[in-house]
């Protein structure tokens, strides 16, 4: 297991922190640097910058970008500077876990929200939804948006085509107003000269038709839907009264009574209704805010609906607000997210699908995955 390096003039004592991750890292078969990152994304940063850090580093000469809340009271992560002309580290931001360096900062800034991003290299870029354009105009906003993206990449004249463009649409409910954004987007690829072959991605609750679905086909061709659970709202039916209990998760372990929502047959349905009209099928999901055999109860209707890796996201500790929505207690949290990660490799190994580490801020692997490497890109 490879120990974490600290740069040659910050001598002294590493952290009784560090000590107990390393041994957590070998009793789960982590690189350092895996186990790393997820504890930053499940720590966060100490700090009182309520709006939260974009976080560029370097861990073992690979680059990852994190979005990360930075009000964290009692996180053992801190970013430190070194101010002094005269020190041989001048000029350096180092990661520090208990005031151990663990990795050095190349780029820090408030998390401010942007109206469009790039990932993956730069050859994805990500739009979000323009709700205050009006309808007239949003072919020309997303194209503009698009150009402007694509010009941070373009710095030797040539034009830069992406390889695939997403919608954020997270917080919108209607869903044939997603349906007219989706066709503006693809009409401002078209007009960017994106081939028909880039991928339009879309994330958001709201498309849930089979008309939907069936208007998208047939007007920009197959999308990628990442239907996002957190925001879901099922307003069409009324819950079961009782749960429903999959019969394989039953006989796989009969003292255990995992319990599938009604919430995620009806996600599984969507999925499939968006697969029949030859779409690509994921969801985005946070870990943590229930216990490991609710959860793969819970997602096993999805997984036999998916075909791109999900979006499985980290629930950061130590609200400020509210600390209650985490299942483990504090102590055990890391070692829980540790464990939730291999259970979910289990889940998801019929499939057959990898993670992709730029698809997810805040997600659980980087670098490694079931035991095998992972490649880039990673930001």
């Amino acid at each position: 297991m490879e120990e974490p390096t600290q740069p040659a003039d910050s001598a002294g004592p590493i952290s009784s922190t560090v000590h107990r991750w390393r041994r957590l890292a070998v009793r789960h078969d982590l690189e350092w640097s895996e186990l790393l990152l997820i504890a930053l994304n499940l720590y966060g940063l100490r700090g009182n910058n309520t709006e939260g850090m974009r976080l560029r580093l370097n861990s073992e000469d690979e680059e990852f970008m994190l979005v990360l809340p930075a009000d964290r009271a009692t996180s053992p992560f801190s970013l430190r500077a070194h101010v002094d002309p005269s020190s041989p580290q001048h000029g350096l931001s180092e990661l520090c876990v208990d005031g151990t360096p663990v990795a050095e900062i190349i780029e820090a800034e408030p998390g401010e929200e942007v109206r469009g991003y790039l990932r993956a290299d730069g050859t994805a870029a990500t739009l979000l939804l323009q709700s205050e354009v009006e309808p007239a105009e949003l072919v020309k906003c997303y194209r503009d948006l698009l150009e402007a993206l694509a010009s941070d990449l373009a710095d030797d004249g040539e034009q830069h085509l992406f390889d695939e463009v997403t919608l954020s649409a997270g917080g919108a409910r209607d869903e044939q107003t997603v349906v007219e954004h989706l066709l503006a987007v693809r009409e401002a690829m078209t007009a960017e000269g994106l081939p028909e072959s880039t991928t339009l991605g879309v994330l958001t609750p709201a498309l849930r038709s089979k008309a939907a679905f069936d208007e998208l086909a047939e007007k920009v061709g197959p999308v990628l839907l990442f239907l996002t659970t957190e925001t879901y709202q099922d307003d069409s039916a009324v819950l079961a009264a009782e749960p429903i209990v999959p019969e394989d998760a039953a006989a796989a372990d009969p003292s255990v009574a995992p319990v599938a929502s009604h919430q995620s047959e009806r996600l599984s349905e969507i999925l499939s209704a968006a697969r029949e009209a030859g779409h690509r099928t994921s969801f985005t999901y946070t870990v943590g805010s229930e216990p490991l055999d609710e959860m793969r109860a819970w997602l096993l209707p999805l997984a036999e609906q998916t075909t791109m890796w999900p979006s499985l996201t980290i629930l950061p500790a130590e609200s400020p607000v509210d600390d209650s929505q985490h299942i483990a207690a504090p102590d055990e949290r890391l070692d829980f997210f540790l464990e939730a990660r291999r259970l979910l490799e289990q889940i998801f190994a019929p499939t057959q699908l990898r993670p992709q580490p730029w698809r997810c801020y805040r997600g659980l692997w980087y670098r490694q995955h079931a035991g095998e490497h992972l490649d880039g890109p990673y930001v």
